[in-house]
């Protein structure tokens, strides 16, 4: 196919067929400097959409724009008690691997909640038949239980989504399929006593025990190539579909399966995981299923490049397309962030003088030095607890975002922004409190 057709096709296709969802604030900085003195590549979606940008097969107002998912979104899934614990720097500490002193509360949760949202999202995008395929370049944090969070999962992106499906009215039958190398135990413990969801994983680690009658689970062990998986997925995964019938599917792409991982001990090659990717794209669209693909785990170039290729699928391009040196720089790609990010030239100071009794009637953060401060997604939880935020939201507000300005030790703020009006409406700032 010649580079125009292979552009006219994915343009047609994107937006119509496919929708791909992504925000820049899926970064952590603090996380992604370490993975990289790891030899780990963090962010495998960002280097493939670069590499989209940089051919011209996605441009400027493709990526879809959503807000940061809320406390109360988080709420479908998880319990308070646990939410409470997610803020506190031991516990993500344990779930990262990562030492305490060196984990900031708010640059992770910010990027888990917004890679949170853009699965649900997209799911809802997906049910309103926007499109039949939506791509999440994040997510896929099926790690995470209700009350417990591990393996670089603190909320799981998929259980709030159906979740909040649920909640808004869907009631058809919907199904995972998780082809991540670790088992999602975060699914199984949430989804165990719902029938109406329905479990398919194949994998090479065990997790947990806990499954429903109707769940696949089945453990490859040995020495697990191209041809042994993609056999066992052909053999197994079209009954199950056929089975259940569903009528919205949740495809955990994990590219943990290829050889060499550092994480995984499967040899699956480059080909044999594109083959997988394939083999479920054209069952759910043979099915006419509306899909929402998240990415899972996978830490490596060569995991970035098997994403590409997931989403040159998508696009229907059949035509090789490899991850170029540098290619976050691109020019081409800049641009296409800058279309999704609502970066602060958007804010406007003070369009709204909330007080702070309006913001906080029973209480007030106390902004003492070293760690005295709570994080800003502590003050926003308990916002959400107080009933504040509801408040506002039938008063026509959204997305609301709180932050710290801790610059100035004589003068620390919270920071509180919100929209109001349409979801395309600019997020502005509502009230700085000293």
């Amino acid at each position: 196919m010649s580079g125009f057709w292979e552009k006219y096709r994915a343009r047609r296709r994107l937006g119509r067929q496919v929708s791909f969802w992504y925000q820049p604030r899926y970064d952590v900085p603090s996380l992604s400097k370490l993975a990289k003195s790891l030899g780990i590549v963090a962010l495998r979606g960002k280097l493939a959409l670069a590499q989209l940008a940089k051919r011209g097969l996605i441009k400027p107002g493709d990526l879809k724009r959503f807000p940061l998912a809320s406390i109360k979104d988080l709420e479908a899934f998880h319990g308070k008690d646990y939410l409470e614990r997610a803020g506190r720097p031991g516990t993500l500490a344990h779930i990262f691997g990562i030492p305490p002193e060196a984990t900031d509360v708010d640059q992770i949760l910010s990027a888990v909640r917004w890679a949170v949202s853009g699965t649900y999202q997209a799911t809802r995008s997906v049910l309103k038949d926007e499109a039949r395929l939506a791509i999440n370049f994040g997510g896929g944090f099926h790690h995470a239980e209700p009350e417990m969070g591990s393996g670089f999962c603190v909320f799981n992106d998929v259980g709030i989504a159906i979740r909040k499906v649920r909640e808004a009215g869907f009631r058809g039958k919907i199904a995972i399929v998780d082809l991540d190398f670790h088992q999602g135990n975060g699914n199984s413990a949430g989804f165990l006593h719902d029938p109406s969801v329905a479990i398919y994983s194949l994998h090479g680690a065990i997790w947990t025990d806990q499954a429903k009658a109707g769940d696949y689970n089945r453990n490859l062990s040995g020495a697990v190539g191209d041809a042994n998986y993609l056999a066992a997925l052909h053999e197994s995964l079209p009954g199950f579909l056929k089975e259940h019938e569903p009528a919205l599917l949740h495809f955990i792409a994990g590219d943990d399966v290829l050889e060499r991982d550092m994480l995984g001990e499967f040899q699956l090659s480059l080909s044999g995981v594109r083959e997988r990717d394939r083999y479920v794209l054209d069952l759910v669209d043979e099915n006419n299923i509306p899909t929402v693909v998240t990415l899972a785990g996978g830490y490596s170039l060569r995991a970035s490049q098997a994403t590409l290729n997931l989403a040159l699928l998508a696009l229907g391009i059949e035509k090789e397309l490899e991850i170029e040196d540098g290619v976050e720089a691109a020019p081409q790609f800049r641009r296409l962030m800058a279309s999704i990010d609502p970066s602060d030239p958007q804010f406007s100071a003070d369009a709204s003088d909330w007080s702070e009794a309006d913001l906080f009637p029973d209480w007030k953060p106390q902004l003492g030095a070293n760690n005295g401060t709570p994080s800003a997604y502590e003050i926003e939880r308990k916002m959400e607890n107080s009933g504040v935020l509801e408040k506002y939201r039938g008063e026509g507000w959204s997305d609301f975002r709180v932050t710290l300005d801790l610059q100035d030790p004589e003068h620390r703020k919270v920071i509180v922004r919100a929209r109001q009006g349409t979801p395309g409406a600019p997020l502005i700032t509502v009230t700085g409190l000293t």
